[in-house]
């Protein structure tokens, strides 16, 4: 999923909370699944957070991280599991991992087996 840093704090709910809200009109999730969370701000382009469904269907928890007012949606919550500082998630590294980057980072890329190979080596590491 593609965090912008433009509308919502998302790296400051992960502090504070522990997870974030991620609206459901065009992704669906189940409880359980494994959601990876891209960043994209003014330092970086990558993906930075392994998270976990861990409800649907809810109210929106992260209002105070919005810049400005929050929508006001049925969200899933994706509590955070553990956060990458490494540089082998950057966008240009996921490219030549088959990473389309631009639009469909928004959307849940289910049928990439290569890429999320490729990404979860480097949470499992530990």
């Amino acid at each position: 999923m593609f965090a912008n840093e433009n509308k919502c704090d998302h790296i400051g709910s992960f502090k504070k909370l522990g997870f974030i809200n991620w609206v459901e009109n065009k992704t669906k999730f189940a409880k359980g699944d494994t959601v990876y969370v891209f960043v994209s701000s003014s330092s970086e382009r990558r993906i930075k957070y392994k998270t976990e469904v861990v409800n649907i269907h809810c109210q929106r928890e992260d209002s105070a991280f919005w810049i400005g007012e929050a929508p006001n949606d049925i969200t899933s919550k994706l509590e955070l599991i553990e956060e990458f500082k490494g540089n082998e998630l950057n966008e240009s590294f996921l490219v030549s991992h088959g990473f389309n980057g631009g639009r469909s980072i928004q959307r849940p890329m289910c049928n990439n087996p290569e890429l999320f190979e490729y990404i979860e080596v480097f949470f499992n590491s530990k």
